[in-house]
């Protein structure tokens, strides 16, 4: 996935009442490109964000997923931020997203359906299997269509108050080597400490 760096931009956010509330920018909790184990990471510029914020997320831009009960809450796009590097040896990309979300850590981890086909596609069906580990869940997702897998994702979510981070390795191989599922470990366990100082 070919994307240009972006310049990042303060953000502020209006409170429900009262004055504007300024937002503490995001990027400066965002880890850097260098940190990527298998080349730089790119940052995604802000008009890509809520196509590249759709696809870590499994949440449709315009639909719901089947069941809808299995569609995420949504990613408060403005002040997100993204890098998107290369994988290893199994091909595809990694990418790390810090942003801002409308639902809590436990309401995430009820959404996390076994199966459900994504809206506003031709029948793509995402498989999950979820683990709880030490504060953070692990999906590993297949993506299907017409019967025949050609894609998966193995993933890593943390969550801190509203701020939530990502790490998705996805990829087209059939299995992921555990030297690459340790460098994908070791790439959330960085982004983590930058993200949330710890």
């Amino acid at each position: 996935m070919a994307v240009a760096v972006a310049v990042l931009s303060v953000v502020t956010a209006c409170s429900v009442d009262g004055d504007a509330v300024r937002e503490p920018d995001l990027s400066g909790r965002l880890i850097a490109g260098s940190s990527f184990p298998y080349g730089p990471g790119t940052a995604v510029p802000a008009v890509a964000l809520p196509g590249a914020i759709s696809d870590v997320t499994f949440r449709p831009l315009r639909s719901a997923n089947t069941p809808s009960d299995c569609t995420p809450a949504a990613i408060d796009t403005d002040g997100a931020e993204a890098i998107v590097g290369p994988g290893g040896p199994a091909g595809g990309t990694l990418t790390v997203l810090l942003a801002r979300t409308t639902d809590s850590f436990d309401d995430f981890r009820a959404r996390q359906c076994a199966s459900f086909v994504v809206g506003g596609t031709v029948g793509t069906t995402i498989t999950t299997r979820t683990t709880d580990d030490d504060g953070r869940i692990v999906n590993e997702r297949d993506l299907s269509a017409n019967g025949t897998t050609y894609a998966h994702v193995y993933e890593l979510v943390r969550q801190e108050g509203s701020v939530r981070l990502y790490v998705q390795n996805r990829y087209g191989a059939a299995t992921l080597s555990d030297a690459e599922r340790a460098a994908t470990r070791t790439l959330f366990a960085d982004a983590a400490a930058r993200a949330f100082g710890g």
